[in-house]
């Protein structure tokens, strides 16, 4: 295999030139030791002189060889773009881009800035990331902020969306505690489902009674199957827009309008679940990820 020198990053004024793979780089290696501790010490050593130009890494046939089952050109050029040219906006990465960044700043020991313009990066685009990859993801490199934006999420998944991957992903004590905190809001969605937020009249309605077993029949009908749906069950929010769009029968039209501008109401014990899945959170990532 023949190396070539990099269309971008080999600098005819660089100090040093480093083999990834079959790509020839040549840098400045001020640049590489103040973002990363790996170059740092790997400069360090004695045998590295920048004026001895016959030395290690000072020709294309004495060159310094970074090699790594997982590091890629490609992985490299990630890396030296956002040091040479400025960073992109977090929507241009793709979800690889981002994780094998995440991977290499560590792995390298980069810089802080480094690693929080990626954790950040990955925060912005985490609905490009199932909930448990994050939660690795925070593991793996004992990054908080992760984890906890991947359990948040993850506590809004059914466990029948939950795949062995995403288990093994999470680790045992994070899939029992998902368990314990999905047992609370399920118990109460079930109870909300069978239990219809009473009807309140407009003062013109003529006939109460049915108006209310409309409104009974409707609920069960509407909500039961959007939030009780065995294959794909709604979120709160999204099974209310849809129950306003359907068949009231002999309800009122006031009456309807006046429990849809009031029907919120019937979520608010699930802003103390947000408060509950919080607490617990907390407690979790405390005990995974300690200070």
């Amino acid at each position: 295999m023949t190396a070539t020198c990099h269309p971008k990053f080999y600098f005819e004024n660089g100090t040093y030139i480093i083999l990834v793979e079959d790509s020839l780089y040549k840098l400045n290696h001020n640049i590489l030791v103040n973002k990363s501790a790996f170059f740092s010490d790997l400069f360090s050593l004695g045998k590295f002189v920048p004026e001895d130009k016959d030395g290690e890494g000072h020709t294309d046939q004495n060159l310094i060889i970074v090699k790594d089952r997982f590091l890629t050109t490609e992985i490299f050029d990630l890396f030296l773009k956002i040091k040479f040219t400025c960073p992109h906006p977090p929507a241009k990465y793709s979800a690889d881009d981002l994780k094998n960044l995440l991977e290499f700043i560590c792995k390298f020991q980069c810089t802080t800035c480094l690693l929080s313009f990626v954790t950040s990066s990955i925060i912005k685009k985490s609905f490009s990331f199932h909930p448990s990859k994050l939660i690795y993801l925070g593991i793996k490199y004992r990054i908080r902020a992760l984890f906890e934006r991947g359990f948040m999420r993850l506590c809004d998944l059914p466990l029948t969306r939950i795949k062995k991957i995403h288990h093994r992903w999470m680790g045992m004590e994070t899939y029992v505690t998902y368990i314990y905190v999905r047992s609370h809001p399920d118990e109460y969605i079930c109870t909300v489902t069978v239990e219809a937020p009473p009807i309140v009249h407009a003062a013109h309605c003529q006939d109460h009674k049915g108006c209310e077993e409309d409104w009974g029949a409707v609920w069960w009908n509407g909500m039961g199957k959007l939030l009780l749906n065995g294959r794909s069950p709604y979120n709160f929010n999204d099974a209310i827009d849809l129950f306003k769009k359907l068949q009231f029968g002999h309800i009122g039209k006031d009456c309807k309008r006046y429990m849809f501008s009031n029907i919120m109401h019937v979520n608010k014990p699930l802003a103390h679940s947000h408060q509950f899945i919080t607490h617990v959170r907390d407690h979790l990532v405390q005990s995974i990820i300690p200070m």
